[in-house]
């Protein structure tokens, strides 16, 4: 029993970069990265010259947007953060090579659903019958392509949303820069009224949502071989899929479309928030109770991992009731700072993040006097002796 239990943790002590240059995915990457990079640079130089003003200021909001939503979802893993050159990685590849070839397929899929239904429904329907599955397979084979450069890295089902949440929040970034300038107008009003629209009234529900819950299905069709028959992830990863492009059609299409018609007055500012969450709100609050799942499948894997270290020299019990809960580690670090000054909780959150790393080594090694743990566990203890060398520190032993 415990031989399996052991086999179901991730190999979270193996660590793996961007750059592996004798891999054919990394070079298809860099190719579709390179291709990509050309036609935003053209886009975005056309967007400059057109209102220099506009374009700064869009760039501006959207960046003010982006860097705290990349920071939660970066920290979402609860123990292992995934390599930076990856996730920078995911969120160039939606920024980049996801929205310049998803603009061209667009394009022409929109030219098909115009000729097929004519004018009056494509107005209505194109951006439903295209966008869902041209931009959410553009995004999720982002996903694809670091699965197969760095599959030690692809432990669980919050890797793959992590991955996944960031190409999307590259798309969006993007995305919302063209609808700032192509379709409000791109002067600086023009510019504000579609930030409150597609980021303040609607940047919970996008790209970031449907790139996240694609991303999981692949993960688990990564990360479960050997525990699942390849049909079970087959059918598991391709329902994600599928139920991505499902959330992301029903954005675009013109049900439930509360929309107040334009020009806004009024009211009209306060509707649309409302209109953007009866579309957003229900999907929101899957993935959110998805990754809720799958963070405590990381919690009990901890558990798992630092069994047989507690009540040794690496990780007391007492150290574990607070590790194992980033919540209780910041606060244990303010508590720290308020009777014994920063010093000291620096000291602490260096202490937890070693024997967060020494989990990571446990699941890396096989036998309890590896050198790679014994020297692991020394460090820890050093670090709490000298942590309760500290004037005012208490003693970790009793709860620090």
């Amino acid at each position: 029993m415990a031989s399996d239990a052991k086999s179901l943790q991730p190999r979270w002590g193996y660590r793996t970069t961007l750059f592996q240059f004798r891999k054919p995915a990394f070079w298809l990457f860099v190719l579709v990265m390179v291709v990509g990079a050309l036609v935003t640079f053209a886009e975005q130089s056309f967007f400059r010259q057109m209102s220099p003003s506009g374009w700064g200021l869009s760039w501006l909001l959207v960046l003010v947007y982006a860097a705290p939503v990349f920071m939660v979802v970066y920290l979402l893993d609860l123990f292992e953060r995934e390599p930076i050159s990856l996730v920078v990685a995911a969120l160039l590849w939606g920024a980049v090579a996801a929205t310049a070839l998803a603009g061209l397929a667009n394009q022409g899929w929109g030219l098909v659903v115009a000729r097929i239904g004519g004018p009056d429904f494509a107005s209505r329907w194109t951006a439903a019958l295209t966008a869902p599955w041209v931009e959410e397979i553009l995004k999720v084979l982002g996903v694809v392509l670091i699965a197969l450069i760095a599959r030690d890295e692809i432990d669980d089902v919050m890797d793959g949303f992590v991955y996944g949440a960031l190409c999307g929040l590259g798309f969006a970034v993007v995305e919302d820069v063209f609808y700032f300038m192509a379709v409000f107008g791109g002067e600086p009003a023009g510019v504000l009224t579609g930030f409150f629209v597609r980021v303040i009234a609607s940047g919970l529900y996008g790209h970031l949502l449907y790139s996240g819950i694609a991303g999981i299905g692949v993960a688990y069709f990564v990360a479960r071989k050997g525990q699942a028959t390849l049909l079970k992830r087959l059918l598991v990863a391709g329902g994600l899929f599928l139920f991505a492009m499902l959330a992301h059609f029903i954005w675009n299409s013109p049900w439930l479309d509360f929309f107040p018609d334009m020009p806004w007055t009024g009211s009209d500012w306060l509707v649309i928030p409302l209109a953007t969450a009866v579309k957003g709100v229900p999907f929101l609050i899957l993935v959110c109770v998805m990754v809720v799942l799958a963070r405590r499948r990381e919690r009990r894997w901890f558990r798992m991992a630092v069994d047989s270290e507690l009540g040794g020299d690496g990780l007391l019990k007492d150290e574990f009731d607070v590790v194992q809960y980033p919540r209780r580690r910041r606060r244990a670090r303010r508590e720290m700072r308020a009777r014994a000054g920063p010093r000291a909780a620096a000291l602490l959150k260096r202490l937890q993040r070693e024997q967060v790393n020494l989990a990571m080594i446990r699941t890396r090694v096989h036998r309890d006097d590896h050198p790679d743990l014994m020297r692991q566990r020394l460090y820890c203890k050093s670090l709490r002796d000298a942590l309760v060398a500290m004037p005012g520190a208490p003693s970790a032993a009793d709860g620090s």
